[in-house]
């Protein structure tokens, strides 16, 4: 599918990336374009690298609206995997360190990720 360059630059301004634009096949992953509104993706299997919302019928806000709803309430849960994977991270060093030994104290842990 064809995409206008000043089309890709709004696509870009929802997230989109350049590996993006040849998931286009004008069918499961398309756009809209409106001259007030902007752009607007329709990719209901979330097939490119778009992280907001996307309603029942495929279509993401328009570029206009700057909709980043999803983005900031999951942002606290990106957070916290990011702390549980360097958790369960530090955790291992401890158990490789130790040769499978008892674990060390929290505290012990806690000092290992800072």
């Amino acid at each position: 599918m064809e995409i206008k360059d000043e089309h890709k630059t709004l696509l870009k301004t929802l997230g989109l990336k350049d590996e993006d634009f040849i998931r286009f096949d004008g069918k499961s992953v398309t756009y809209e374009f409106d001259w007030v509104k902007g752009v607007r993706l329709y990719d209901p299997d979330y097939e490119t690298s778009y992280n907001e919302y996307i309603d029942v019928e495929g279509w993401s806000a328009w570029s206009s609206e700057n909709d980043t709803f999803m983005g900031d309430i999951l942002k606290g849960a990106w957070e916290e995997v990011e702390r549980r994977e360097k958790m369960g991270e530090a955790a291992k060093l401890v158990i490789d360190e130790n040769k499978g030994a008892a674990i060390r104290t929290c505290d012990e842990i806690l000092s290992i990720i800072r």
